[in-house]
């Protein structure tokens, strides 16, 4: 019941560090550094009117993150365009992602690969993460998965804890590279040591696996639990199945209902299906084979294939008016803003 090896793509607003400049800019630096940036605002709004692009860039950051002034996407691709063209890799890989994500600007692949390409050859280590995700994911671009690997490498290389645990999953499949667990499970430590959950996360799972390190499940419940506490999906999702199978563990049904639950409340398709099982089989819980075939078509409109099948078994097991009352708790499931509230209220 464990998941594969997890990417998560993401893509971050950067906040560079400061460089020597005029006269305050590093005031600037300063006053956000405390927090305030009314006053970081004073000192570098008039170094962006004349053209610094370091404060250019830092005052888009303001205007996107609503810090000292409110929050306006178009304001700060503005500051971004104008620090970008004068090659600021900072802004070039920010204004990338505002046309990748359509925030202040019109949404287009094409100005965002334009603009995460030159960030990237200037060695920007997000822009280089967010090319290998767009190489990985085939978006705006042809899927090479080699392509991806390279630019992953040389983020990488420059400590980029999402790029090192996207390319060892890379080495893990075998797409792109050279297929080599070991080599897998050291980025995924080196990810994980640096807090990113879905390198802590694929390390758990290679030690649940014995992929590239042995296998020790005491190790995996402990990386998971850190991607957990992150509140990453997928580590929750397997936690929960350790205590159902009771690896490194006690087998606890109940604990592996808490888990699941949690990563259902997410959206995460495989537990929403994993929560079904329990209930239809009536382990560590009442039978309700209803909420189960309205966990179970939960899950299958999010495309997992278990669910689907699921879905079809149980459907022979309820008469035409439960099959109703499935269909509408799904629906219920799907538009509440509280899912665990809502599974409260049917099972308590």
């Amino acid at each position: 019941m464990h998941t594969r090896f997890h990417p998560l793509f993401l893509a971050f607003v950067l906040m560079m560090p400061g460089s020597p400049a005029y006269a305050g800019y590093e005031e600037g630096v300063q006053a956000a550094d405390r927090g305030d940036y009314a006053t970081a605002i004073k000192e570098w709004q008039p170094l962006a009117d004349q053209g610094d692009p370091r404060a250019q860039f830092r005052i888009g950051l303001c205007h996107d993150n609503g810090d000292g002034v409110a929050e306006d996407p178009v304001a700060a691709a503005r500051w971004y365009q104008l620090a970008a063209e004068q090659g600021h890799a900072g802004a070039q890989n920010n204004l990338a992602w505002a046309y990748s994500h359509g925030k202040g600007v019109p949404q287009d692949d094409k100005k965002a690969l334009e603009w995460y390409e030159k960030s990237a050859i200037g060695g920007n280590a997000w822009a280089q993460y967010n090319l290998g995700v767009r190489y990985q994911e085939g978006r705006g671009v042809p899927q090479r998965y080699g392509e991806a690997a390279r630019w992953y490498k040389l983020a990488a290389d420059q400590g980029h804890p999402l790029a090192m645990a996207n390319l060892g999953l890379l080495l893990t499949e075998g797409e792109g590279v050279v297929k080599d667990d070991a080599m897998a499970a050291t980025l995924f430590r080196l990810s994980a040591e640096r807090g990113a959950a879905i390198g802590q996360h694929n390390l758990g799972l290679a030690y649940r696996l014995g992929r590239g390190v042995e296998q020790d499940f005491q190790q995996a419940r402990l990386w998971y639990l850190k991607a957990a506490e992150q509140g990453y999906a997928p580590a929750e999702h397997n936690l929960g199945a350790l205590y159902e199978q009771g690896l490194g563990v006690d087998k606890n049904l109940d604990a592996a209902r808490q888990w699941y639950r949690r990563a259902a409340a997410r959206g995460y398709a495989l537990s929403q299906n994993a929560l079904g099982l329990l209930y239809v089989r009536g382990a560590g819980v009442p039978q309700d084979k209803v909420l189960a075939a309205a966990l179970f078509l939960l899950a299958a409109a999010d495309g997992n294939p278990q669910a689907k099948s699921n879905v079809q078994h149980i459907r022979t097991e309820l008469d035409q008016a439960e099959q109703d009352q499935a269909l509408a708790l799904a629906k219920q499931f799907a538009h509440t803003d509280d899912f665990l509230k809502m599974l409260d209220r049917r099972a308590p």
